[in-house]
């Protein structure tokens, strides 16, 4: 829906006040608006779509990626303020990397999409395929293919060797889907027969990289390392003890709501989003107080059922947990731990909880159901980084 860039400005300002949001913040806002504004009007937009808001941040020197602190408001004000005239939602704002689908592959892609719906499917799982189908058709266009029927088996091997280089796992993940995809072509849109017989065996190699984790004593100096400055410190040190003692997941630790948690007992109860498996988890003592610090003394006053919620206005809870993984590598970095060669995010934390409870004698069924997973299979992959078991096992080697 089309809006004038000053109907724009006057609903995001509503915003900012519904949010109490700081005054600085409003009138930050609002210097960026105005110029935005003035840009607009001087080239005869008055609805400005997202192409203006790039022309104008360009403009003005703003990078379209990185850059100083400020550059990067700039860019968060422009799309905020586009975002209240698509969605009407001034925190609505549409992922930057998101690739649009083609104009000649927009039936294709609608019926992939509703396909998947009828699947039993999480919807994070949904959602990656629908973004790998758009992906994968705006690299065909690109390429100079419109129509499915002249889609050919070496259209397909050139979108392969474009990919960037992929790890393992998920280089085989990518060749599932294009398996999938390509089969649903022919099913649904009578591409050529061949496509389908493309990649009979995919090479699935899960043991071809260890998990990356770290040990007792790496994680207790990467807490002693939380910064006591920090706006944030209770909340950190919450997060960090949730996925270093009990091993969740950074998606649940940030959905994590208080009707999920007994203080008087001291457990966990929730469902994983990733698996939708049930767990029920004792809370450590100093799990609990960590959380109770935090709700005390550093939460925002909201009546959100949510533990964790944004520190700034509006005091939202996360869209997502990339600011906790900041959080982990920034504590080991400060410690002197060496991330060298190893994954150093939240999830990192959850390998090395994994990999101290079978070094310290637990069994692997008791593992998994504190990690949640369907089977202990997925739990042998942490006996491989138990060195000193694995010792025990080695044969010796004759001499000659």
């Amino acid at each position: 829906m089309s809006m004038s860039v000053g109907r724009l400005i006057g609903l995001a300002e509503g915003e900012l006040e519904n949010g109490s949001y700081a005054d600085w913040t409003r009138r930050a806002y609002g210097s960026v608006w105005r110029e935005f504004e003035r840009f607009c009007l001087s080239r005869g937009r008055d609805a400005p779509t997202g192409v203006d808001g790039e022309s104008f941040l360009a403009s003005i020197g703003c990078p379209p990626a990185g850059g100083t602190s400020w550059d990067r408001f700039k860019r968060r004000a422009v799309r905020r303020l586009l975002a209240v005239g698509e969605s009407g939602d001034f925190r609505s704002v549409a992922p930057r990397s998101r690739v649009e689908v083609p104009q000649c592959f927009a039936v294709v892609h609608q019926a992939y999409a509703e396909s998947l719906s009828d699947r039993a499917l999480a919807a994070s799982t949904r959602e990656h395929k629908e973004c790998l189908s758009r992906r994968f058709l705006a690299s065909l266009a690109a390429s100079g293919v419109v129509d499915v029927a002249a889609l050919s088996p070496g259209d397909v091997f050139g979108y392969l060797a474009g990919l960037p280089r992929l790890a393992a796992s998920t280089r085989s993940a990518r060749l599932f889907f294009v398996r999938e995809y390509l089969r649903f072509l022919v099913a649904r849109f009578a591409a050529d027969e061949v496509l389908g017989g493309l990649f009979p065996v995919v090479p699935v190699n899960n043991d071809e990289v260890l998990p990356s984790v770290f040990s007792s004593d790496e994680v207790r100096r990467a807490l002693a390392a939380l910064d006591p400055s920090s706006r944030t410190v209770r909340r950190d040190r919450a997060v960090l003890l949730l996925a270093a003692q009990l091993g969740l997941r950074a998606g649940d630790i940030r959905r994590l709501r208080f009707d999920e948690v007994d203080w008087r007992l001291g457990r966990l109860s929730l469902v994983q989003h990733k698996t939708t498996v049930r767990i029920d988890l004792p809370l450590p003592d100093e799990c609990r107080f960590a959380l109770l610090d935090y709700w005390r003394n550093e939460r925002p006053d909201r009546p959100d059922p949510h533990v964790f919620l944004g520190a700034r206005a509006p005091f939202a809870p996360y869209a997502s947990a990339a600011a906790f993984g900041r959080v982990v590598t920034a504590c080991f970095e400060r410690a002197g731990v060496d991330i060298a060669n190893r994954h150093h995010g939240l999830h990192s934390l959850r390998h090395s909880a994994a990999a101290a409870m079978l070094t310290s004698g637990a069994t692997l069924p008791a593992v998994s159901a504190v990690l949640g997973h369907a089977s202990s299979e997925t739990t042998m992959r942490y006996l491989r980084v138990g060195v000193e078991a694995l010792r025990a096992a080695a044969l010796e080697v004759p001499r000659v």
